[in-house]
């Protein structure tokens, strides 16, 4: 039976952070410029503009690097399913070179990285659930005894 061991947040922060930041910064952009339409002349501004370029290309980068890189995961004493919320790609077990915690989050970020490059990349991020990823260690200490790094 399949058991999901990343955290909820992976949902807020894979889909609906980056579609808030998003909407809301472009309807403001949008709002302002079109409010402000030849009454401050703002907007004629290249500085101005180069702002709002600058705050866009930023929120854009943070979403592509740090926020999507977290997927969602579920396990099963076979397979390791790893999501996006929109394509699911299940790995064996023997696929995976090792599963360590992140110097970031210990604890709480884990990385999955798999002996050859899969359809999400060689290392899979997720941020798992404290209780749902202990509680599947605990059933399945066999599964992990190569492959994870902490002493459990």
């Amino acid at each position: 039976m399949m058991e999901r061991v990343s955290s909820q947040l992976t949902i807020m922060l894979r889909i609906a952070l980056p579609t808030i930041w998003l909407t809301a910064v472009l309807s403001l952009t949008i709002l302002l410029g079109w409010t402000v339409r030849g009454k401050a002349q703002v907007f004629y501004n290249p500085l101005v503009w180069l702002g709002f370029i600058i705050i866009l290309g930023s929120g854009i980068a943070f979403v592509h690097f740090i926020l999507w890189r977290v997927y969602r995961v579920d396990m099963d004493k076979n397979y390791v399913y790893v999501s996006n919320y929109f394509k699911t790609f299940k790995y064996s077990f023997s696929d995976i070179e090792l599963i360590t915690e992140s110097k970031i989050l210990p604890g709480r970020l884990f990385i999955i990285r798999l002996k050859s490059k899969g359809s999400f990349g060689k290392d899979i991020y997720f941020l798992a659930s404290q209780k749902l990823w202990k509680d599947f260690l605990l059933e399945h200490p066999d599964v992990f005894r190569n492959i994870y790094t902490k002493k459990m």
